[in-house]
């Protein structure tokens, strides 16, 4: 497994755990998770986390209505095409999924900070959206890597967009929220 995988996985895990301890805190405790993060920090956590969000939802939309339709096109020509295309497809694939794993970081970290210019219920609302966008991820890259072994099929195909839609919507969610939030 390619290094820069290793630490989108690692930033995926650190983003689940991070959101499943700030719940845990707050249903337990009934208080805000504590504060780690000091003010002037989060300001640059927010401002990082917003560029990220934005960076990845443009990319999402990219593979969902130009990326990833490609992959029909390259059924008709052969599973070889395919494959070949698939292959090129992931060796370019940090430039994906390190913002997508360092945008869902940066605000299940700013869980544990003191909201600045974001209320603090904007901040779950948009951790939550990523961690949707996360549990959505596993099904869509399950359907990529079925075509990539095994060929193109109609359902690998549904299956791939519909995950990838549901995380892009809730990508573009987040990302428009924490726009408005900001201003």
């Amino acid at each position: 497994m390619p290094l820069y995988f290793m630490i989108f996985l690692g930033t995926l895990v650190a983003a689940l755990l991070l959101y499943l301890g700030a719940t845990a805190q707050a249903a337990f405790t009934r208080k805000p998770a504590s504060a780690f993060i000091p003010e002037h920090a989060m300001v640059w956590l927010q401002a990082a986390g917003l560029a990220l969000l934005w960076f990845s939802v443009g990319i999402a939309w990219l593979l969902f209505f130009n990326v990833y339709r490609i992959h029909v096109d390259m059924s008709a020509v052969g599973d070889a095409a395919l494959q070949a295309f698939s292959r090129g497809y992931t060796r370019r694939l940090p430039i994906v999924v390190l913002p997508f794993g360092a945008a869902c970081l940066a605000w299940t970290l700013a869980l544990w900070g003191t909201p600045v210019r974001i209320s603090r219920w904007a901040v779950w609302g948009i951790a939550t959206l990523c961690v949707v966008s996360i549990l959505s991820t596993p099904w869509a890259a399950f359907a990529h890597d079925d075509m990539q072994a095994h060929g193109y099929t109609e359902a690998a195909y549904r299956q791939l967009q519909t995950f990838h839609l549901v995380r892009t919507i809730a990508f573009t969610i987040a990302a428009v929220w924490a726009l408005v939030e900001r201003r």
